[in-house]
């Protein structure tokens, strides 16, 4: 297209045209025009005799010979277009961005070889929708649905959510990541409930991000019903925060807090730290290690220190690297001052090593 549109720019100025002049007599804007001379688009193939004329040159010359040019030349001269003879596939995608939709198909018809799904893809902009659903389902039945990736942006809805279909009672969820983007959400949230029945929630995670909020939700209930918090990781971070939080809640009824490790980083702050305080009231400190770093800090500082209170300098270790060390040392030093400093040799790896070196030399 540049160099046609440098050809143009070449004759127009040869013949002392400006382009709102040449723009005038085409019957098109000067925009048109300036696009045309910058290679961004093409003439529309009823223009090249109108250009060919007022440059008093040939189609040939203003085209420079190069491919498809008779083919354009036929369109031209042609008021029958199925008369149009087989052409070469390179010479149809090189003028296809200057035909009419009408004619495109026509041309499209009496390509000689075989066109890859590359070459589909380039000329889809090109061709009408029924040439292109024809062409999907063909390209599918011989290479299934990764046959389609390539031109799933072009392909009618229902043609593409028909082809889905076949291949997920086939082949399941496993290669639909690729067309999600185009499938319609009433066919994505079809299959994943359908997954979900057969397979549990291992068939769901790829499929996750094109789901709709009300089945990844209603799925993570299902799954949390059936086998508590151990299936959700894999998609917690598209389950919205509410169910996450009433489902965090109840596991902490059932099971405490170890039940919530794999979700802690979903979980909310004001659940985690609600959660922390009942646990710390049951079951002591030692019961909050295995998340003790998704605690915040206020509430951990709280819990140990009436620990501290409670069970002395020992039972804070378990979760003594998450404590504030301005506090830990604050602690240490009660300890010291109360018990002497054996009584903290369990905790001393956690201790400020500045603190360490101040006692020892005393």
């Amino acid at each position: 297209m540049k160099k046609v549109g440098k050809q143009i720019a070449q004759f127009r100025k040869e013949n002392k045209i400006t382009q709102m002049v040449l723009a005038d007599l085409l019957g098109v804007s000067f925009q048109a025009i300036s696009n045309w001379e910058r290679g961004e688009t093409m003439p529309d193939i009823s223009k090249l005799p109108e250009l060919a004329r007022i440059f008093n040159v040939s189609i040939d010359d203003l085209l420079m010979n190069s491919k498809g040019t008779q083919l354009i030349k036929d369109l031209v001269e042609s008021d029958n277009l199925t008369e149009v003879k087989p052409i070469d596939k390179e010479d149809f995608i090189t003028v296809a961005p200057i035909l009419k939709l009408e004619q495109a198909d026509t041309v499209f018809q009496n390509i000689e070889g075989e066109l890859s799904t590359k070459d589909l893809a380039v000329l889809a902009p090109y061709l009408s929708q029924d040439i292109l659903d024809e062409l999907a389902v063909k390209e599918y039945e011989k290479s299934g649905i990764n046959g389609l990736v390539i031109l799933a942006p072009y392909i009618s809805q229902d043609i593409l959510d028909a082809c889905v279909e076949k291949e997920f009672e086939s082949q399941g969820m496993k290669s639909l990541p690729a067309v999600a983007p185009y499938m319609s959400q009433e066919v994505i949230d079809e299959m994943a409930k359908k997954e979900f029945e057969s397979n549990g929630m291992k068939g769901l995670p790829s499929m996750a991000p094109y789901m709709s909020q009300e089945v990844i939700d209603e799925m993570a209930k299902k799954e949390f019903e059936s086998n508590g918090m151990k299936g959700l990781p894999s998609i917690a971070p598209y389950i919205s925060q509410e169910v996450i939080d009433e489902m965090a809640k109840k596991e902490l009824e059932s099971n405490g807090f170890k039940g919530l490790q794999s979700m802690a980083p979903f979980i909310s702050q004001e659940v985690i730290d609600e959660g922390a305080k009942k646990e710390f009231e049951v079951h002591g400190l030692a019961a909050l290690s295995s998340i003790a770093y998704t605690v915040s800090e206020d509430v951990l500082s709280s819990c140990a220190e009436k620990s501290y209170e409670a069970n002395g300098i020992q039972s804070l270790v378990s979760i003594a690297p998450f404590i504030n060390k301005e506090l830990l040392n604050k602690l240490v030093l009660d300890a010291i001052s109360k018990n002497g400093i054996s009584d903290i040799i369990s905790i001393m790896p956690f201790i400020d090593q500045n603190l360490i070196r101040g006692l020892i030399s005393k």
